[in-house]
């Protein structure tokens, strides 16, 4: 038996701290995945669909009930597309909102891709919700219901002519689908009649893009756009394809009467209606499709000032691309991070700010330089192998010299790097070790030829470092005084951005300002800080 006495209260509190463990629900744990949300008036989708999004953390369907005046529902919603996707956009977080364009209709079967865990309804629908309930084919057994209180909000919806096509098409890069994306096709769904064609640029068409190493598979695109606009209106056809031209086959194909683009691809629309003309075919209606504005609360005025997946490409510098995999070939501590990234891309910079944050740091290339010196095993063996004239009057290696022979010769240059990784990397795992035990919980290991050599396999994460390679050929002029071509060559000598990104968790980009390039090492840090602080 307990001893009431002083040990009582104690008592009292560990069961309430015990009941309060189990039984007290955190809010989170009330929201459901997916939901379905009925609405009696497309004029307040925004507003209603803001206040649902509280119970919905993944995907929220949106579907309006049609009572008698089903044939003013389709320019209501037309005119509701572009501010419910921007409204959404700045009050609904990362939520995946999707405006469906098939009202619902008594015996009509709503199906959708992602299972409903949740029907919400707004309070005017009270009385309907039975049969909406029993409308949705695709509702979890345990599904939850929520009202949604909407009587202070105005409903008024004005109404636009929107004519209808046959065969509408669009295209696009389609990357990380967004909000302006879903404007876009939404409002060609909306204009078709029986198939909607979507274009998605392959890997050809997106190198002029911002950070395009990052751009998502063109098949990963593709099957996004597509389950998309399955959701939104699962009656019409649809034909989408990876774009490798301008044109694809709008050019040539008489049977296509709309085109929808945005105000930045409408001179595309133009140049393929010129060559429909040229063809003999008439040229397609073009529907134009404004700019939806960037309301991201931590917008940078380094992006752009629109709604755009470069925005979001971004974002994601300094984030965790990939989580990180146990590597039981190496000691759990220290922690090392292999620094990846070619020629002039930054990486002593990226470094630095980690070494500010508490890091220590190995570099490979200072190891190999101080190899190269007189009267070491290696500077000996790479005269012998590339020839006197690669060493200078006072013994040195002479890396410029050097650089000439193997940067235009892949052959030359596999000789070298058989020479000198196997010594660089067993004299940086000894600088891992002695740091390690100096106390250095993060040794970051920085090696331009990381990727090349697989060196990463002797880390616990890679980080990778990127700038357009433009851009680095400059730097290499300008920071080294050689000629464009010389740059260019140890440039194309090395691994391409996409080779050097595919293996990273987290990639950076030194390529904007100070501040923003210290918010790609700060987000990633305090990433990293986290995620150890689970492995302690």
């Amino acid at each position: 038996m307990f001893n009431v006495g002083y040990g009582a209260p104690l008592v009292i509190l560990l069961l309430t701290i015990i009941v309060s463990y189990f039984f007290v629900m955190n809010p989170e744990d009330e929201m459901a995945n997916n939901g379905l949300l009925f609405i009696s008036n497309v004029g307040k989708a925004h507003m209603v669909c803001q206040r649902a999004s509280k119970f919905v953390r993944r995907v929220l369907y949106v579907n309006i009930k049609v009572n008698s005046d089903i044939e003013n529902v389709i320019p209501a919603i037309s005119k509701q597309i572009d501010n419910f996707y921007i409204k959404a956009a700045a009050n609904c977080g990362n939520l995946d909102v999707r405006l469906m364009l098939k009202p619902s209709e008594p015996k009509r079967d709503i199906k959708t891709n992602y299972p409903i865990d949740m029907i919400l309804y707004d309070s005017e629908l009270s009385k309907d919700i039975d049969q909406l309930k029993a409308s949705v084919s695709t509702v979890r057994n345990n599904y939850k219901l929520q009202s949604i209180d909407c009587d202070d909000i105005s409903h008024e919806a004005k109404h636009e002519n929107v004519k209808t096509y046959e065969n509408v098409a669009l295209g696009g890069t389609f990357d990380r689908l967004h909000n302006g994306h879903k404007i876009l096709l939404s409002q060609a769904a909306l204009r078709a009649t029986k198939l909607v064609t979507v274009g998605v640029t392959d890997v050809n068409l997106i190198q002029s893009k911002k950070l395009w190493e990052l751009i998502e598979p063109v098949d990963v695109r593709m099957k996004r756009v597509l389950n998309f606009l399955k959701d939104i209106n699962p009656d019409l056809e649809y034909n989408v394809f990876p774009l490798k031209d301008l044109y694809g086959p709008t050019k040539d194909d008489p049977k296509y009467q709309l085109i929808v683009v945005s105000e930045e691809t409408l001179k595309g629309a133009n140049k393929i209606n010129e060559k429909r003309v040229e063809g003999g075919l008439a040229p397609m209606d073009v529907h134009v499709i404004g700019l939806a504005a960037d309301s991201h609360p931590q917008r940078s005025s380094e992006e752009e000032e629109k709604v755009s997946s470069s925005n979001q490409r971004m974002r994601l510098l300094g984030t965790m691309l990939k989580p990180p995999v146990p590597n039981p070939h190496i000691p759990d501590w220290p922690y090392v991070i292999g620094l990846a990234g070619g020629i002039a891309s930054g990486k002593s910079t990226i470094a630095e700010k980690l070494r500010a944050k508490g890091a220590a740091t190995v570099n490979c290339d200072i190891i190999a330089h101080d190899l190269y010196k007189p009267g070491l095993p290696l500077n000996g063996t790479i005269a012998e192998s590339f020839g006197p004239d690669v060493i200078t009057e006072t013994g040195e290696v002479d890396r410029r010299k050097l650089g000439q022979i193997v940067f235009g010769d892949k052959e030359q240059l596999e000789k070298l790097n058989g020479l000198v990784w196997p010594a660089v990397i067993a004299e940086a795992q000894r600088q891992i070790r002695a740091l390690g035990e100096q106390g250095y919980k993060v040794v970051v290991m920085e090696a331009a030829v990381m990727v090349r050599a697989k060196w990463y396999h002797y880390c616990h994460q890679l980080w990778t470092v990127i700038i357009p390679r433009e851009e680095a050929i400059k730097r290499i002029q300008d920071r080294n005084s050689l000629p464009e071509e010389e740059a260019r060559q140890r440039v194309d000598a090395q691994p391409t951005n996409i080779e050097q990104i595919t293996p990273a968790n987290i990639v950076f980009s030194p390529y904007w300002s100070y501040e923003y390039t210290q918010g790609q090492v700060d987000r990633a840090w305090q990433q990293l800080q986290d995620y150890l602080a689970t492995r302690q």
